[in-house]
């Protein structure tokens, strides 16, 4: 199916059959080969915070900062509580409404705490008890590189070793030596460097900006992806 793919899509250029051929599952790349860029990966790694749905109860409110209502959406129907994302820097408060952002934005709510306000928060009693989630976030620490697309605009020099060392299988080479450092596939972090779903973000958009955490919608079919500048949050959003 891949090779009638190639042969279907290639421009007289190649161009297109290159780019095909880069992203080709089925290439051979000698475990030296792969060996050298997991190497030079290792310096760039960032620890990063796994965010799953599990099955544990809450066991407490949420703590937001102080005279903080519930949140409602557009309609004054309020959101469901789904959990409380933690790292050494920052907490983030999850709210969401089983309709969705598609019918209305307010349906997702986040409340940004950074460390220094931690002391000035207090738990917020819901209007009805059933808008606490029967599950929360579980959180563990991975390691985390960036995606193909952000190697390239980041880190110019390791893309140079990598074309190097594989000119027709760049991307290829890069998805194993990840693989062998991050094995995981990632849909909702905290810090690192983000995963996006889709490879259509111009990097030049958040060169400066700092990555806080992405997160899906309860339906999965859009991720969110939060940056902050140091002054104010920035969203991006793509739909999977």
């Amino acid at each position: 199916m891949f090779k009638f793919l190639k042969r279907l899509f290639e421009t007289p250029s190649g161009k297109y059959g290159s780019l095909m051929d880069s992203r080709d599952p089925e290439v051979e790349l000698s475990q030296s080969t792969i060996n050298t860029i997991v190497e030079a990966l290792k310096p760039i790694l960032l620890k990063a915070t796994r965010i799953d749905q599990s099955n544990i109860n809450h066991s407490h409110l949420p703590m937001l900062p102080l005279n903080s209502e519930w949140p409602t959406n557009k309609k004054d129907r309020p959101l469901t509580y789904l959990g409380t994302i933690e790292t050494d820097q920052f907490k983030v408060v999850i709210f969401q409404h089983v309709d969705g952002v598609r019918k209305d934005e307010r349906n997702l709510q986040y409340f940004y705490i950074t460390k220094d306000q931690w002391s000035k928060l207090k738990e917020v009693t819901p209007p009805d008890q059933n808008l606490i989630a029967s599950t929360t976030y579980n959180q563990s620490t991975i390691d985390s590189l960036p995606i193909w697309e952000e190697i390239i605009h980041r880190y110019p020099e390791i893309h140079k070793s990598i074309v190097k060392l594989a000119p027709n299988h760049p991307w290829t080479l890069y998805k194993r030596a990840k693989k062998v450092l991050c094995k995981e596939n990632i849909t909702q972090q905290a810090q690192g460097y983000p995963q996006w779903m889709v490879n259509d973000i111009d990097f030049r958009k958040i060169k400066e900006l700092q990555f806080l955490f992405q997160i899906e919608d309860l339906h999965n079919t859009v991720v969110y992806y939060y940056f902050t500048n140091g002054e104010e949050i920035k969203q991006f959003i793509q739909r999977q």
